[in-house]
């Protein structure tokens, strides 16, 4: 498709997506537009319209930005009222400066508004042409344009129906480990080297554990593969940002509620727990065999990553372990 096309495609694949997905689509559209800053979106909080925190910090400038994202229908223009109420967010949460993106317009009281304040307005068009331009979304093939499917699909569910696949099965058994990379995400760029240098942690257990946030549904993965110019990145969702944040803050009830929630939407605990409350109990072999028999995974894949999946499993106040002859899995839930 050529350019025009490309930029149709990308707006209707944003127009598809949640709020919060927007939100996630705008900070990696940020990120790649601007490499030395770091961007992430916000806790879910009451903070004034601030959707996006950004900072460009090099040694000529310090600036922070706020960013606001609203994924409005182009018939739905945003207001001056809306201009003045993000500038007084902007001033109550120390930005230097803020942007505001929209799918849609601006009105024109709202543009003067914004040029009076030193907003910065970013338009439907010039979204999707910018995320063209970027190669977001869409990859470059010679003088064409083809969809970039991996990176959309990051923002799309698990088939609830078919084998879970590998990469929504965990391999990461240490809760500590998890808090710790899940820190050192939202504190960093969240590539991989500042995971290994922030948590102190092996290459390896930094893919590991922010795969882990990912299944959880606290970390958002930006770019699907390390094969172009590009480097994988990952960013905190605003549960991953709550969660982070009520850990910090030692509100360990209110932690252990999301990280619950987390753990019970993980596709392949759901499906655990369905075969659990009929059978009433299972070893662990019966475990990694049921793993196994629901996942791409082969038997001894299935059998390395049974450890997790079991601690995680243990973590539910509805499950007990038994250790007899073998562990064994009981659900003393209703």
């Amino acid at each position: 498709m050529d350019a025009v096309a490309a930029t149709e495609y990308v707006e209707r694949r944003a127009m598809a997506l949640s709020a919060e997905e927007f939100e996630l689509l705008c900070e990696s559209v940020l990120s790649e537009s601007l490499p030395p800053a770091r961007f992430s979106v916000t806790a879910f909080r009451q903070d004034g319209g601030i959707d996006i925190d950004g900072r460009i910090r090099n040694s000529l400038l310090d600036v922070s930005l706020g960013v606001q994202a609203k994924q409005y229908d182009p018939r739905n223009t945003v207001g001056s009222p809306a201009i003045q109420r993000f500038q007084g967010a902007l001033a109550d949460t120390g930005c230097d400066t803020g942007t505001v993106v929209t799918t849609s317009s601006f009105t024109t009281p709202a543009a003067e508004s914004a040029e009076r304040a030193g907003i910065h307005l970013v338009d439907g068009p010039e979204l999707f042409e910018s995320m063209v331009d970027l190669r977001v979304g869409v990859r470059r093939q010679s003088t064409r344009f083809e969809p970039d499917e991996e990176f959309w699909n990051l923002f799309g569910e698990a088939d609830e129906t078919g084998p879970i696949p590998s990469k929504r099965i965990p391999l990461a058994n240490s809760f500590e480990t998890l808090d710790t990379v899940l820190s050192s995400i939202g504190d960093s760029r969240g590539e991989k080297d500042d995971i290994v240098e922030s948590a102190g942690v092996s290459p390896r257990h930094a893919d590991l554990y922010a795969i882990a946030g990912w299944i959880l549904g606290f970390v958002h993965q930006e770019w699907p593969d390390e094969g172009t110019h590009r480097q994988r990145r990952w960013s905190l969702t605003r549960s991953g940002a709550r969660y982070v944040a009520y850990r910090t803050a030692e509100l360990a009830d209110e932690a252990e509620s999301l990280l619950l929630g987390g753990i019970r939407n993980a596709e392949i605990i759901e499906r655990i727990v369905d075969s659990l409350v009929e059978s009433g109990s299972f070893g662990h072999g019966e475990l990694v065999d049921f793993i196994a028999s629901e996942s791409e995974l082969s038997r001894s894949s299935a059998k390395r990553r049974g450890s997790s999946v079991g601690v995680w499993l243990a973590r539910l106040p509805e499950v007990s372990v038994e250790n007899g002859r073998g562990k064994r899995y009981v659900w003393n839930g209703n």
